[in-house]
């Protein structure tokens, strides 16, 4: 008896060791339970959870048109937020009512409902204006501050149809070089000089002019006009006759010829020039700053050169010019 239970023991120790090397494999248990009466109460949950959700959108559509009944009574339909007035400031050829039928606007539009950039727009159409400011108060008034081009010269070129001082045919330019039409013909106007560009392409009114040729020509004239402000030099017209050279034309009808390049190379020139013509009375009627040396110069009456070979010019205190490109 003590042998077999001996036995016995080997034999559930053996079984032991082998039930720990077995590996373990877990399956999962589906423990939901299913029955006519679980499927009727989740049924009645789920009609339950889709009457909130469809309250809560009902409320929800309710509130956004309350809302917008109420912007609608409170400020789009209410008279206080009416345009009444449109004030403008402004100086220049533009009037203040070209530029209220310019907004588009009518009285009684509610201020709100204005879309200021849509206004804006339609009034930077106007080639004369240079920028806006607008301002709202919400009691009836818009504010316009409109800032015109202010004109420097007229720009003429027969073969596009622009003739200085022609009325529906005249453009003026600012500093810029944007163009635009002469629609009212003021007294100051009439002072300005000319620029005459007979190879200008096309003409944007409003729209800046690129060409360097025309952009030399204004330099030039904002350097002439600091000079010569008033008097017998006083600039009245540049003629650019060709790519590379522009003629300038002073109220004593003397006609200097330029460069388009190395422009202040050429108006230190035309300084020494001047200063020497001052000294000696000479009445200069041509002058050409193109040539590089020996400069060509005419005069209306013999000048008077005694003396002229003991002066020693300062050469070495004009700039000198850089390199001219070959167009």
């Amino acid at each position: 008896m003590p042998a077999s239970h001996g036995s016995s023991s080997k034999k559930k120790g053996v079984g032991v060791f082998r039930q720990k090397d077995c590996p373990v494999v877990a399956h999962g248990v589906d423990l939901k339970a299913d029955s006519p009466k679980i499927r009727e109460m989740e049924k009645s949950a789920a009609k339950r959870k889709g009457f909130k959700w469809a309250v809560g959108i009902i409320a929800l559509i309710g509130l956004i048109v309350l809302l917008k009944i109420t912007v609608r009574e409170a400020f789009l339909q209410n008279p206080q937020f009416a345009l009444r007035q449109i004030a403008v400031r402004t100086e220049g050829p533009l009037t203040a009512q070209k530029i209220v039928r310019a907004t588009a606007l009518t009285e009684g539009t509610n201020l709100l409902s204005i879309n200021l950039r849509e206004v804006r727009a339609r009034l930077e159409r106007l080639p004369q204006i240079q920028s806006i400011k607008m301002e709202r108060d919400y009691t009836g008034l818009l504010t316009l501050e409109v800032k015109q081009r202010q004109p420097v010269a007229w720009l003429e070129c027969t073969k596009l149809g622009l003739i200085a001082g022609k009325r529906g045919a005249a453009c003026l330019l600012d500093a810029m070089g944007v163009p635009f039409p002469c629609e009212t013909a003021l007294e100051t106007y009439e002072l300005l000089p000319l620029i005459r560009y007979e190879a200008l392409s096309q003409n944007s009114p409003g729209m800046p002019i690129r060409d360097l040729e025309l952009t030399a020509a204004l330099k030039l004239l904002d350097e002439l006009q600091k000079r010569f402000e008033q008097g017998t030099e006083e600039i009245r017209l540049i003629d650019i006759q060709t790519p590379y050279s522009m003629v300038a034309v002073f109220a004593d009808q003397s006609q200097v010829t330029f460069g388009v390049d190395d422009l202040e190379y050429q108006l230190a020139r035309l300084d020494r020039v001047r200063h020497e013509a001052h000294q000696r009375q000479w009445e200069i009627e041509t002058l050409n700053l193109l040539v590089r040396d020996n400069v060509p110069v005419t005069f209306r009456r013999a000048p008077d050169l005694a003396g002229l070979q003991d002066i020693k010019i300062p050469i070495a205190t004009i700039p000198k010019p850089t390199p001219r490109t070959v167009r």
